[in-house]
């Protein structure tokens, strides 16, 4: 799905509620929920490509350039993530397993 967009130079990002909403609103639990759909393996996260040229607002343009790198850095490593985070779990996992 697409979570990031640039639509008529605004850059956009897809809440939890599934609207489109203006990326300098995004907050701690809109980007936890963009995670969450980066690392859910049942779900594909899409984004445009930062393209300075296309984005009007200074404000967009570093938000966007920002999280555009990290989301990029954590798909392109999302194995390696996942299987960390399941081996520093694994113990808590294997106790509360029913």
């Amino acid at each position: 799905m697409k979570c990031l967009r640039i639509k008529n130079g605004i850059v956009q990002f897809r809440n939890d509620e599934g609207k489109y909403v203006e990326v300098d609103q995004i907050g701690k639990d809109d980007i936890l929920y963009l995670l969450d759909v980066i690392t859910d393996e049942d779900q594909e996260f899409d984004m445009d490509d930062y393209n300075e040229n296309e984005i009007k607002n200074p404000a967009h343009k570093i938000i966007y350039q920002n999280l555009s790198e990290k989301f990029k850095e954590l798909i392109n490593n999302k194995s390696q993530f996942l299987d960390e985070s399941e081996a520093l779990y694994k113990d808590a996992l294997q106790k509360y397993k029913v």
